[in-house]
């Protein structure tokens, strides 16, 4: 029997939906659907050279991390797969694009838009889900912002300026000093916060 708390929990888990948010399964969905392994496989090794053997096609591993010099790689065209037997590594056309041109295994929706957009395809819109979040969630972004540029507007002004404030002999002086030095470190602050957003 399950407890009365557990039962609680596991039924507010089964009454909200399994993922939340935007899903990147459409475009992986998309590509997989729309590119065969072989036709991706034939750009990779390029023309002319896969080879057919019975059911199977056959060539010289296109990815780049491995020099192959005998044919180990494996095209299974009945199952829309490939494997490697020199480098071990296999899977479906999302995989091989991954591998081939360098997205990490995080990047696996990257890797699918961009293998849309290479065999002429258009990656499928954002859902309006997408655009609702982004409105939902643009006021938390907005005051995030504010808050970075607010700290390095600080750090400026401490760091830089303060000391010349201080420097100043007459009380009124340095207040007025202190003032214009702030509104100065507004648009350096704010200029330096989206340097380090767009690095991030």
């Amino acid at each position: 029997m399950i407890a009365p708390m557990k039962q609680a929990y596991h039924e507010v888990r089964s009454s909200r939906p399994e993922r939340r948010g935007v899903s990147r399964r459409s475009s992986i969905d998309e590509a997989k659907a729309a590119v065969p392994v072989i036709d991706l496989a034939d750009l990779l090794c390029g023309p002319g050279q896969m080879r057919r053997m019975g059911e199977r096609w056959v060539a010289r591993c296109p990815l780049p991390d491995h020099e192959d010099r005998s044919p180990s790689f494996t095209v299974y065209v009945e199952n829309d797969s490939w494997f490697c037997f020199g480098c071990l590594r296999g899977g479906d056309v999302i995989e091989l694009a991954r591998y081939a041109w360098g997205y990490e295994k995080a990047e696996v929706a990257m890797a699918a838009a961009n293998l849309l957009h290479e065999f002429g395809y258009d990656p499928p819109p954002r859902p309006p889900s997408w655009y609702t979040k982004q409105d939902r969630q643009g006021p938390v972004r907005d005051g995030i912002k504010a808050a970075k540029v607010h700290a390095a507007r600080r750090r400026l002004y401490r760091r830089f300026f303060e000391p010349l404030v201080l420097a100043t002999a007459d009380q009124d002086d340095r207040e007025h000093d202190a003032r214009i030095f702030w509104d100065a470190t507004g648009e350096l602050a704010e200029h330096l916060v989206e340097c380090m957003m767009e690095r991030a």
